[in-house]
């Protein structure tokens, strides 16, 4: 008399529904986290773009008036322009920098970075997202 040995398609079933389950309330926790991950990834090159501003400022006397390609000059202060990632907007990651004479000019809604460049303003050497859509804390970009 042979014993067979494995799982019964009750048992099978019972493994794939409990992993079904599981899977239904892990994935809208992923999304969650991507979304968090990237909004925190453009604060944090925000706050990076704004250190790397007053590195300038304080080598210069005064901040770069053309559109932060200075900055990215033979790597002097920082290589590249990071993305501004703006999930849940209808902005794609974008390294564009929007420049004006004042924040309201230099805000276009079109995602990236916002500059003002005018040494006249008195908000020049400002930097800010480019967006005025709401984070996931209902706080618009562009309040960052």
């Amino acid at each position: 008399m042979k014993i067979h040995k494995g799982f019964t398609l009750i048992e099978l079933m019972v493994v794939v529904a409990i992993i079904g389950i599981l899977s239904v309330l892990a994935i809208p926790r992923f999304a969650g986290l991507m979304t968090k991950s990237k909004e925190s990834t453009t604060l944090g090159m925000l706050t990076s773009l704004r250190s790397t501003l007053n590195i300038y400022y304080g080598a210069n006397h005064t901040f770069p008036s053309d559109n932060l390609a200075t900055l990215t000059d033979n790597g002097t202060y920082i290589s590249v322009i990071p993305p501004a990632k703006l999930p849940n907007t209808p902005h794609m990651d974008s390294i564009a920098v929007s420049v004006g004479a004042s924040t309201m000019a230099a805000l276009t809604d079109a995602g990236g970075w916002a500059y003002v460049n005018d040494p006249e303003s008195p908000a020049f050497g400002t930097l800010f997202v480019n967006c005025s859509h709401a984070d996931r804390n209902s706080a618009a970009w562009n309040s960052h």
